[in-house]
């Protein structure tokens, strides 16, 4: 519940400075238009990066799953210890169907560790684009005085 909590709060702190940004220098008669923009955009890069990092952590998956399980054999030292052989054999299929999941959940931590170093560093990197965003001009002032009168 609390990673939900954060990750919703992250996300409105996210997405309204960046609406913001996006139609500060936008004519108020081409709003309707940027609005229909923005949310195509938006949407489109959700579900190609939400693609791109679930492809990612599949193969990341079948290779940390790979690397690991060289890593499973009977000549492995672990393999001494009398509870571990009896529980982990690898002789039985149900110790080779235990050590597959073990390795399946280490192979998938690993994966997601991986996919968040990405995502994390490819949010650092986006942070100087702000510096190439453009100040928003200063609207001519309006004498409201006279629409008082």
């Amino acid at each position: 519940i609390s990673t939900g909590f954060i990750q919703g709060a992250g996300l409105g702190f996210l997405f309204v400075p960046l609406t913001t940004i996006t139609f500060a220098t936008l004519a108020p008669e081409r709003r309707a238009e940027g609005t229909g923009l923005y949310n195509l955009s938006r949407n489109i890069g959700s579900s190609v990066g939400i693609s791109v990092v679930s492809a990612l952590l599949t193969q990341n998956q079948q290779i940390n799953h790979a690397n690991i399980a060289t890593y499973v054999t009977p000549y492995n030292p672990a393999f001494g210890d009398p509870a571990v052989s009896q529980a982990l054999s690898p002789y039985g299929a149900a110790g080779r169907a235990a050590l597959d999941n073990l390795v399946t959940l280490q192979a998938t931590i690993i994966s997601y560790i991986d996919d968040f170093k990405l995502m994390m560093i490819l949010s650092l990197a986006a942070i100087p684009l702000v510096l190439l965003l453009r100040k928003p001009s200063t609207p001519a002032k309006v004498d409201h005085s006279a629409a008082m009168e």
